[in-house]
């Protein structure tokens, strides 16, 4: 639509019915990624320290010994949230 203009030809009128269409699903996303987001933080539970741990309810580890093997690295040795100044000194990767 060109600026400074009160009135806009009627061939604009259907491509600014859906630019309007397209803001009000914008406005509708940003309140429900906001509640979301709020609703985590209020309502979240905490999460165990290590997710890729094998559930206590399998009886065959096969099928989980690569998971279970990257889950010992240095970032799943911490509590969650991770606390401030987690380590006395930075970590050597070897």
């Amino acid at each position: 639509m060109p600026r400074r203009i009160p009135d806009y030809p009627d061939a604009f009128a259907g491509w600014n019915a859906i630019s309007s269409f397209g803001s009000l699903i914008s406005v509708v996303a940003t309140v429900l990624f906001g509640y979301i987001i709020y609703d985590i933080f209020v309502n979240g539970k905490e999460v165990n320290n290590n997710p890729w741990a094998v559930p206590s309810y399998f009886t065959s580890l096969t099928q989980f010994e690569n998971e279970t093997d990257t889950s010992k690295t240095i970032e799943w040795a911490l509590s969650s949230p991770i606390p401030l100044h987690a380590f006395n000194m930075l970590p050597v990767q070897s």
